[in-house]
């Protein structure tokens, strides 16, 4: 195999022999030699799997007895070149033909031409001399016309050959490709019709195959040794191919792989997963061909995606499948979930907590021969670590992220290219790279107008540790860049991980790596530029989150300094919404704002709200009618309706204490789709008790109320 290109070409000589079997086909070709006598014929039988490197040797052993010994002939002779018995004779006179000296053969071409026109008729394109074997037939004039006896042909075929005094190996390659009948034929050939004195045969071929093509024409029996002792009859020599040795194979794998890779390991980085599985391609490659073929599919495949795209050791894996395996390989993606999961997505029946049924691989082998299911099981359980059965030892799967084994990425491995519904991991790098040096362009563009699918497989991909800035220069540009994405993404607040969610959530991380020293200011230009106060507090929640796994001790500074800002601004728009009544946006997050508040500081709006209800800027049913939420059941089509669970504790905590005629209202009839503030204070009527004396020190409610 080159470097460039792989053509399964036999080797022509062996000048290029790299698998030590020179010494080997200078052995047979002295065997050949030796054994040769112009009183008789033999015949030598080479044998080995297909893609062992069968031809390659014959080449050597033919090279190897010309160059020792050039009186020596070699004839070619292609029986799977044929279809018939007619072609197939003449396709063995022809060989035998050819082989002969121009001028000196003349005779012995004729007696040829006699011969194969005895034995098949319709023989008719042996060349003698230049002409064609119709033209033999007429030279042969009145021996022809008397249409002598078989043997008589034959005899006189063989006098003019010892009279030639040339020794001839006929070649006869890959007779295992030939069907039952025609095998049996070609065997009679050589047994019968070949046996010119003087001439030796060499023929090459699968010992196995030859046997089942054997068997399949009823000529042996199978397992009884028939089909072995019928070739002792016809082979005198039997040669074989050596075999190739542990250390050969790993040897060509090592330098074909060093061909084809593109990484280039330090030293102790190398995590031993490859060299975990070597006995999978010591098991699986045995022959010469097996392993060129294997590599030139890795030649062709790996550069099709750049690098850090894919797992390159997982392109070896699941190659190594597909030459091996073809019906394992293509059954890989109609199990994709299962095996991406470990699991069939089904609970059990009988466990004691929440456990999927683990998926069960070993269905999936039944495709593979038997002998090889342990083999293939190892390439799958390296492939996809969670199908690892309890106690099962295996070697470890990829450890990155870009593996065949991560969701985002299987699709890369199949279609070896990043599709439609994919994104390049350079690509995603290089736009939050340029949006940490300020300038989100390319940023907003992969996320705004973008499908969901795809925005949340860019989502996943930016929050790879690769791709976060060093530096708080980087980590204020990136989360302001980020701000002004998560404006334009659709709020899904029934959804417990959005897209917009796991932006504002990157935007608390990227903040929480600040310096404890930071200015203030520059944090809350990052939070204010988010739409309002919902979003602002819905980030901050998730910064603090981070913030007290981050810092054990004494938080940041500018922490303290923009959450009073933040609840400040909290108290402002809420009290601003109650003033507006009936009036006031919906769905506006007004629960976000006074939980937000109540968690730090709530005489901010306890004050305010007093003040407000003795004003009658307000009234106790429009407060209210803000801590009335709304609710919907998620993985359906959204269908907002109005929750009989209102919030009384947050209520306790803002209205003041006593009784009021309207907390004796009756209940209502309402429209519960009716999600408008007049409708939520008619909702609220009959549903909500007076605080009870002392409620004002209450802690308020875990839940947040959404509006």
């Amino acid at each position: 195999m080159t470097a460039t290109t792989w053509t399964d070409e036999a080797l022509r000589t062996g000048e290029h022999d790299a698998l030590g079997r020179l010494p080997y086909a200078r052995r047979a070709a002295e065997l050949i030699h030796t054994t040769h006598s112009f009183e008789s014929s033999a015949v030598f039988g080479l044998s080995g799997p297909w893609g062992s490197g069968k031809t390659s040797l014959v080449n050597m052993i033919v090279e190897e007895l010309q160059r020792e010994h050039p009186e020596w002939a070699a004839a070619r002779f292609t029986p799977w070149a044929t279809s018939d018995v007619p072609g197939l004779l003449a396709e063995f006179y022809s060989s035998l033909a050819e082989a002969l000296p121009k001028k000196k053969g003349q005779q012995v071409r004729r007696a040829l031409a006699v011969t194969a026109s005895v034995a098949a008729p319709a023989a008719n394109l042996i060349p003698i001399a230049g002409s064609a074997a119709a033209e033999g037939v007429r030279l042969a004039g009145e021996a022809l016309a008397k249409s002598p006896s078989w043997q008589v042909a034959f005899n006189k075929a063989s006098e003019e050959l010892r009279e030639l005094k040339k020794p001839i190996l006929v070649v006869v390659d890959d007779i295992d490709r030939l069907h039952g009948d025609e095998l049996l034929i070609l065997l009679k050939v050589v047994r019968l019709l070949g046996r010119f004195d003087g001439v030796q045969y060499l023929l090459a071929y699968d010992d196995e195959t030859l046997y089942r093509s054997m068997i399949a024409s009823s000529a042996v029996n199978p397992h009884d040794g028939s089909a072995e002792r019928f070739m002792e009859k016809i082979v005198q020599y039997p040669l074989f191919v050596p075999p190739l040795l542990r250390q050969q194979q790993i040897s060509r794998l090592n330098t074909g792989l060093a061909r084809v890779s593109r990484e280039t390991i330090e030293d102790g980085a190398d995590d031993g997963r490859l060299s975990g599985l070597v006995d999978c391609f010591t098991d699986l490659l045995t022959t010469p061909r097996a392993i060129d073929r294997y590599l030139a599919q890795l030649q062709h495949h790996i550069p099709l995606l750049p690098m850090d795209e894919v797992d390159d050791e997982d392109v070896q894996l699941l190659t190594l499948i597909r030459v091996s395996f073809p019906a394992l390989f293509n059954s890989i993606p109609r199990y994709r979930s299962e095996l991406v999961s470990g699991h069939t997505g089904e609970l059990k029946t009988e466990a004691k907590s929440f456990e999927y049924e683990p998926f069960d691989i070993e269905p999936l082998l039944d495709v593979v021969p038997s002998e090889r299911r342990s083999t293939a099981r190892k390439l799958l359980v390296s492939l996809f670590p969670k199908v690892r059965q309890k106690k099962q030892l295996s070697v470890h799967g990829s450890r990155r992220r870009q593996s065949v084994q991560h969701e985002e990425y299987f699709d890369r491995y199949f279609a070896m290219g990043i599709l439609d519904h994919d994104v390049s991991d350079a690509t995603v790098e290089a736009a939050v790279a340029t949006a940490a040096a300020g300038d989100a362009t390319s940023l907003v563009r992969l996320f705004v107008g973008t499908p969901d699918k795809i925005r949340g497989l860019i989502v996943s991909k930016c929050l790879s540790p690769t791709n976060q800035p060093a530096t708080d220069a980087g980590r204020i540009k990136l989360a302001d860049a980020l701000a002004g994405i998560a404006n334009d993404l659709p709020s899904d607040n029934d959804a417990p991980f959005s897209d917009q969610d796991q932006l504002l959530s990157w935007i608390g991380e990227l903040l929480v790596g600040l310096d404890k020293a930071a200015s203030p200011g520059a944090v809350r230009a990052v939070i204010w530029k988010l739409d309002g106060p919902p979003l602002r507090i819905r980030t901050w929640t998730r910064l603090t989150n981070s913030i007290d796994h981050a810092y054990r001790s004494e938080k940041p500074s500018w922490y303290e300094e923009v959450t009073d800002m933040l609840v400040n601004d909290s108290a402002s728009n809420f009290l601003d919404h109650l003033k507006q009544g009936d009036d006031a946006q919906t769905r506006s997050g007004v629960g976000y704002q006074v939980h937000f508040v109540l968690g730090h500081r709530p005489e901010l709006l306890r004050t305010p709200i007093h003040e407000l209800l003795e004003s009658g800027a307000t009234d106790l049913s429009t407060l209210a009618s803000r801590l009335v939420s709304a609710q919907t059941i998620l993985g359906t089509k959204p269908d907002w309706k109005l929750s009989p669970d209102f919030n009384q504790e947050a209520f306790n905590q803002l209205a003041p204490a006593g009784d009021d005629p309207w907390y004796h209202e009756p209940v209502q009839d309402v429209d519960i789709r009716d999600l408008s503030w007049a409708n939520r204070r008619m909702f609220a009527a009959g549903r909500v008790s007076p605080p009870p004396p002392g409620s004002l020190t209450e802690e308020q409610s875990s839940e947040a109320s959404r509006d």
